[in-house]
């Protein structure tokens, strides 16, 4: 990982992976709240944006986060991004919990980021 930054008003964690340094990035709606950009020339993740992170991480607990916005990508980019979400650094912050071949695939936040850590984030 390269950097995290909190915003602990808007509840946004955002996860950067690499510098996006001008090349051309395209960014995936995984769901409602998480959106995963990726440099699609390398097929690299750059950085996962995550809204609503601390309701996320309490409605995981009962249900896994479904990331029903794949169905709205081309199918060479699914493949793509279930690839990269199946190792790192992606599935440090996000894990597939269904087998990639249903649709729409769910995932569970790595507690990593727990709230004490996102406050000293936060304020630094």
């Amino acid at each position: 990982m390269k950097a995290i930054h909190y915003d602990a008003e808007g509840d946004i964690l955002s996860v950067f992976f690499a510098e996006s340094d001008n090349r051309s990035h395209t960014g995936v709606e995984l769901s409602d709240n998480i959106v995963l950009y990726l440099d699609p020339a390398t097929e690299q993740p750059l950085a996962l944006i995550l809204s609503r992170y601390q309701a996320m991480l309490q409605a995981q607990a009962n249900t896994p986060l479904p990331l029903d916005g794949l169905e709205k990508t081309p199918i060479t980019l699914q493949a793509t991004i279930v690839k990269l979400l199946q190792r790192t650094p992606l599935n440090s912050s996000l894990q597939l919990v269904d087998a990639p071949l249903l649709t729409p695939p769910t995932s569970r936040l790595c507690e990593v980021f727990v709230p004490a850590v996102l406050h000293s984030v936060a304020a630094g």
